[in-house]
């Protein structure tokens, strides 16, 4: 392999592929990205057997080939060499990049690329497209919420399913729930949907915020993989990943259609006062109280620990007195997921689930939220 490439041509193709790469395996080809030059360019992969990126850059080639190099390695070297054009060959089991006109070079030990693991092929009729930052919100939007607990691998993921009006990304843990939805018709999308990996979402949402054409989304035939596709600029990224399998809990039994206790402030307000209260809150249960009490809101908290604190906020509420019980790390990452600068509260009772919505319409008039937030037991609460 021999070829002429930009710096930051590969610095871009080795830090995406990177995201795929295990750190810590007892295969070291897994800790290797796989380089592949040829026509169309240089194309860079990484995966760690669920997960892989594969990033195809413009590159120069004189001779094609392929090597595995380590990657974290060779990312870190790189990435320290001075912008302008690279020359990247390999002979004798080492990959040569010099750098600076001559001025400098680097050679890193490469491994058989032939025993590299295959990248997936999706040949699956299911496709849906979405431009990249719609994508990313809906991502942004739903994925905080997946469950991170193995036993019940379902919730490590996030539902996504629509039918010809819509789609949508559901997100649950059992403690919260976040919904977000985009309507229109963007493929073939049913009820049913598919699971995907949060982790996997979360690469995907990197390069879709810098998107240039919309992302393809492949599923294969016997929904057991997932690929993404898109240009970013003059680069072309995929990522394709294992799916978790099904069925999704029926989530829409659990969201309450009767709250009539409806609490509406200023999120920035609130956001303020859960994150200082928060402070004082037990560090396993970061539990934190809300007390509503006729036109009064205050959040508070105290433990023998850290001490008490208490802060008044601004606020719209409309129904009984009652305090209730949230965990602070929860409450917030809803907060800060919703873009509007009121949020509203639909409440039932100090033991039941509360919606959590923006107040208004969102920037975007064909997008939609809702989340959901269970409650954690005050024992002097009135509910």
């Amino acid at each position: 392999m021999d070829l002429t490439i930009q710096q930051g041509d590969l610095v871009f193709a080795v830090g995406r592929a990177l995201g795929s790469v295990q750190q810590k395996t007892t295969q070291p080809l897994l800790s290797c990205v796989l380089l592949e030059a040829d026509k169309s360019g240089l194309r860079v992969t990484g995966t760690d057997l669920d997960v892989t990126t594969s990033v195809l850059v413009p590159c120069t080639v004189k001779v094609p080939g392929r090597a595995a190099v380590l990657a974290k390695h060779f990312h870190e070297v790189i990435r320290k060499m001075p912008k302008g054009g690279l020359t990247l060959a390999v002979s004798n089991n080492q990959c040569e990049v010099r750098y600076g006109d001559g001025k400098g070079w680097s050679r890193f030990p490469v491994q058989i690329a032939d025993e590299f693991p295959r990248v997936p092929e999706l040949k699956g009729d299911l496709r849906v497209m979405l431009e990249g930052d719609a994508l990313a919100r809906l991502i942004e939007r739903s994925a905080y919420a997946s469950s991170e607990e193995p036993a019940r691998p379902q919730l490590n993921g996030v539902f996504v399913h629509g039918n010809d009006k819509h789609v949508a990304f559901v997100a649950t843990d059992g403690h919260r729930l976040a919904r977000t939805a985009r309507k229109g018709s963007f493929g073939d999308l049913s009820k049913d949907g598919v699971i995907v990996p949060a982790k996997v979402l979360a690469s995907v949402a990197k390069f879709a915020t810098e998107a240039t054409s919309p992302v393809e989304i492949r599923v294969a035939d016997g929904k057991n993989h997932i690929g993404f596709a898109t240009q970013v600029g003059e680069y072309h990224v995929q990522v394709y990943a294992r799916l978790i399998e099904g069925p999704y809990p029926n989530y829409e039994q659990v969201i309450p259609k009767d709250n009539p206790r409806e609490l509406q402030m200023s999120r920035q307000d609130l956001i303020e006062a859960v994150d200082i209260v928060a402070s004082h809150a037990d560090s396993n249960t970061m539990q934190i109280r809300f007390s509503l009490r006729g036109e009064k809101f205050a959040v508070s908290s105290a433990t023998a620990d850290f001490g008490a604190g208490e802060q008044a906020v601004e606020a719209d509420y409309k129904g009984e007195d009652m305090e209730i019980g949230y965990n602070a790390k929860y409450l917030l990452q809803i907060l800060r997921s919703i873009p509007t600068e009121r949020v509203s509260f639909r409440l039932k009772t100090a033991l039941s689930a509360g919606v959590v919505e923006p107040v208004g319409a969102l920037q975007q008039a064909d997008e939609e939220m809702l989340c959901l937030i269970m409650p954690l037991r005050l024992p002097d609460a009135v509910g």
